[in-house]
């Protein structure tokens, strides 16, 4: 039994095939940027084919939901959803920030990890969890309010792109694309456990709301009436 595991919610896309016990079989991961609507699919079909698989031999689909990149998260749940619906396969939404702290927490040993992937201008999205668990919803903060926090703690490991916090002088483990071991691992653990999200219900974690601007209006031509 092989299920697809893919997070697209930073600048670097992962696709991963894994077991049912969350063992990791095969990854793809690739530069996503401007052309991820374009490649996403192409990108599944070819893992796939280097596994001699096909969509339809596929037990579920499971994908990171953010937060991230609004566009890149829109574009996966998206996409997951629709072939889990027209494949009629469990479709598992699993929490990008969750996925780095399920493969690196080092469980029982007591230290808070502490995971930051970019946000907006100056700002970091971010959660804390230990012994894997989650101590807070995922939130957004100012880079260097979320720095001055993490110092006050005992412990703490910082992972995800560490480069966000350069007054940060304590542990950290980079990494540019969400861990293919813990989207994987989270959603092994949510299908033994017989759960699954509803095709229609699952939506990205956006934690704040996209930056859209009104389209600016051309202004009037000298042969405009008034």
């Amino acid at each position: 039994m092989t299920f697809l595991a893919f997070d697209t919610s930073g600048e670097f896309c992962v696709l991963a095939l894994s077991d049912d016990s969350g063992a990791v079989q095969a990854v793809s991961i690739f530069e996503g940027k401007r052309t991820l609507s374009r490649r996403l699919l192409g990108e599944v079909d070819s893992l796939l084919t280097r596994n001699s698989l096909a969509l339809a031999d596929l037990t579920a689909f499971a994908v990171g939901v953010g937060p991230g990149s609004f566009t890149g998260v829109r574009v996966g749940v998206t996409t997951a959803k629709t072939l889990a619906q027209v494949l009629g396969k469990p479709l598992i939404g699993i929490g990008t920030l969750a996925a780095y702290a399920a493969a690196w927490s080092p469980r029982g040993s007591g230290e808070i990890i502490a995971v930051v992937l970019p946000s907006r201008r100056g700002e970091v999205y971010a959660a804390l969890f230990q012994n894997g668990k989650s101590l807070e919803e995922p939130f957004a903060a100012p880079i260097d309010e979320f720095t001055e926090r993490l110092q006050t703690m005992e412990r703490v490991i910082v992972c995800g792109d560490t480069r966000q916090l350069p007054a940060w002088k304590g542990a950290a483990l980079t990494q540019l694309w969400t861990p293919p071991e813990g989207l994987a691992a989270l959603a092994a653990r949510r299908l033994a456990a017989g759960e699954a999200d509803e095709v229609f219900g699952l939506v990205p974690l956006y934690v704040v709301a996209p930056s859209i601007s009104p389209p600016k209006k051309n202004p009037p031509s000298a042969g405009d009436n008034p």
